[in-house]
């Protein structure tokens, strides 16, 4: 092995990840059988799945032509479908998936449209897992790809409201911010008050 071979490349395909991704992971059953990965994006959720879950049917939907094709490219999913989350309902039978996920997506959907979506979630699947930001913050399009701006802000309390058992992630914040270099070391706080956690981890079985 060359000293070369250990950097790496200047452009990589994926440049982020969730931080929980292992505890996103977690909250999926090993047991299941079949999941819809709505928002799928680059198919984390998917490969997590293949490596770690063999569940007999993987559904990935995503707006974005790319990130299917990607997710497409390396046999992420079983099925792909290029779908426009705000349109519903979803094209699915009421409890025809054991889980549904969707990671990181209803803060790119405006307030009402997330709610809409929840509510197809929890239709179409018996275990329902959501993470979000505990609050706004603005991001720009990126990957050429305007789906990737926030349109919306969720906190914990809202998301326990509709049956959520919500877990904080990340450090906490203060005032909404999070403190460069003191937030990230209170993160074992922020699991147990997921109202001023970074991010939140939420499952409902339906």
């Amino acid at each position: 092995m060359t000293k070369d071979s250990l950097v790496a490349p200047a452009r990589p395909e994926i440049s982020w990840t969730h931080p929980a991704i292992s505890r996103i992971l977690n909250l999926l059953p090993v047991d299941a059988r079949t999941l819809l990965d709505a928002g799928s994006g680059r198919g984390i959720i998917g490969a997590l799945c293949r490596i770690y879950r063999g569940y007999s049917r993987l559904v990935g939907m995503d707006v974005y032509g790319p990130y299917l094709e990607f997710c497409r490219r390396h046999n992420l999913y079983d099925d792909l479908f290029e779908w426009n989350l705000e349109v519903l309902p979803l094209p699915f039978s009421t409890r025809e998936f054991d889980v549904a996920t969707a990671v990181e997506v209803i803060e790119h959907l405006e307030k009402e449209k997330g709610i809409a979506l929840l509510n197809e979630l929890e239709r179409v699947a018996r275990r329902v897992v959501v993470t979000t930001p505990n609050r706004f913050f603005a991001q720009a399009a990126y990957d050429g790809n305007d789906w990737q701006q926030h349109r919306s802000a969720w906190c914990a309390a809202e998301l326990a409201s509709r049956g959520y058992h919500v877990i904080g992630g990340g450090g906490l914040l203060f005032f909404g911010r999070k403190i460069r270099g003191f937030s990230p070391v209170l993160e074992g706080p922020a699991r147990l008050v997921p109202r001023w956690a970074e991010y939140l981890l939420c499952v409902k079985c339906t």
